[in-house]
Protein backbone atom coordinates (compact mmCIF):
# COMPACT_ATOMS: atom_id res chain seq x y z
CA UNK A 1 0.00 0.00 0.00
CA UNK A 2 2.71 2.36 0.84
CA UNK A 3 4.51 1.74 -2.21
CA UNK A 4 1.27 2.59 -3.93
CA UNK A 5 0.87 5.76 -2.22
CA UNK A 6 4.27 6.94 -3.22
CA UNK A 7 3.32 5.93 -6.83
CA UNK A 8 0.44 8.13 -7.09
CA UNK A 9 2.70 10.81 -5.43
CA UNK A 10 5.40 10.44 -7.96
CA UNK A 11 2.96 10.41 -11.13
CA UNK A 12 0.05 13.23 -9.95
CA UNK A 13 0.03 16.05 -11.61
CA UNK A 14 3.78 17.51 -9.96
CA UNK A 15 4.24 18.99 -13.00
CA UNK A 16 2.96 21.87 -12.03
CA UNK A 17 4.20 22.29 -8.54
CA UNK A 18 7.51 24.38 -9.19
CA UNK A 19 8.22 24.32 -5.28
CA UNK A 20 7.86 19.99 -4.71
CA UNK A 21 10.45 16.96 -5.00
CA UNK A 22 11.59 13.85 -3.47
CA UNK A 23 14.59 13.10 -1.70
CA UNK A 24 16.30 9.76 -0.63
CA UNK A 25 20.08 9.30 1.21
CA UNK A 26 22.81 7.86 -1.27
CA UNK A 27 25.77 5.53 -0.13
CA UNK A 28 27.74 8.13 -0.83
CA UNK A 29 26.75 10.66 1.90
CA UNK A 30 24.97 12.56 -0.17
CA UNK A 31 21.57 12.39 -1.80
CA UNK A 32 19.44 11.56 -5.02
CA UNK A 33 16.61 14.13 -5.62
CA UNK A 34 13.72 13.78 -8.05
CA UNK A 35 12.49 17.42 -9.48
CA UNK A 36 9.18 17.70 -11.07
CA UNK A 37 10.17 19.60 -14.56
CA UNK A 38 10.86 17.90 -17.66
CA UNK A 39 13.84 16.84 -18.80
CA UNK A 40 15.54 19.35 -21.65
CA UNK A 41 15.84 16.64 -24.30
CA UNK A 42 13.52 14.11 -22.91
CA UNK A 43 9.65 15.90 -21.89
CA UNK A 44 8.26 12.75 -21.06
CA UNK A 45 11.02 11.99 -18.41
CA UNK A 46 11.64 14.52 -15.11
CA UNK A 47 14.80 16.15 -14.22
CA UNK A 48 16.66 14.75 -11.47
CA UNK A 49 20.26 15.02 -9.50
CA UNK A 50 22.37 13.27 -6.93
CA UNK A 51 25.63 14.58 -4.54
CA UNK A 52 27.96 13.32 -3.04
CA UNK A 53 28.71 14.74 0.41
CA UNK A 54 32.34 16.44 -1.13
CA UNK A 55 29.85 18.06 -3.37
CA UNK A 56 30.33 16.67 -6.91
CA UNK A 57 27.01 16.32 -8.43
CA UNK A 58 24.94 13.78 -11.14
CA UNK A 59 22.42 14.97 -13.32
CA UNK A 60 19.49 12.80 -15.28
CA UNK A 61 16.53 12.18 -16.16
CA UNK A 62 13.77 9.91 -14.11
CA UNK A 63 10.22 7.90 -14.86
CA UNK A 64 8.15 5.51 -12.57
CA UNK A 65 7.04 2.58 -14.27
CA UNK A 66 6.66 -0.93 -13.25
CA UNK A 67 6.53 -0.08 -9.66
CA UNK A 68 10.26 1.02 -9.49
CA UNK A 69 11.82 4.18 -10.28
CA UNK A 70 14.12 4.49 -13.49
CA UNK A 71 16.90 6.93 -13.45
CA UNK A 72 19.09 7.76 -16.75
CA UNK A 73 22.11 9.82 -15.53
CA UNK A 74 23.51 12.31 -18.29
CA UNK A 75 27.05 9.75 -18.43
CA UNK A 76 24.94 7.16 -19.50
CA UNK A 77 24.58 5.14 -16.37
CA UNK A 78 20.83 3.68 -15.62
CA UNK A 79 19.77 2.89 -12.13
CA UNK A 80 16.52 1.78 -10.54
CA UNK A 81 15.18 2.65 -7.07
CA UNK A 82 12.35 1.59 -4.49
CA UNK A 83 9.98 4.32 -4.67
CA UNK A 84 9.55 3.71 -1.17
CA UNK A 85 13.10 5.22 -0.44
CA UNK A 86 11.89 8.21 -1.39
CA UNK A 87 10.30 11.13 1.08
CA UNK A 88 8.10 14.08 -0.18
CA UNK A 89 9.49 17.77 0.19
CA UNK A 90 8.10 21.01 -0.16
CA UNK A 91 9.54 24.66 -0.21
CA UNK A 92 8.36 26.42 3.08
Amino acid sequence: MKKLMIALLLVSGLANAAEEWFESANNSGGKIVLLTYACPNAPTLKRMYAYHKEGMTFWGCWNYWNDMVHVVYDNGDNYTYDPTLFSRRTKP
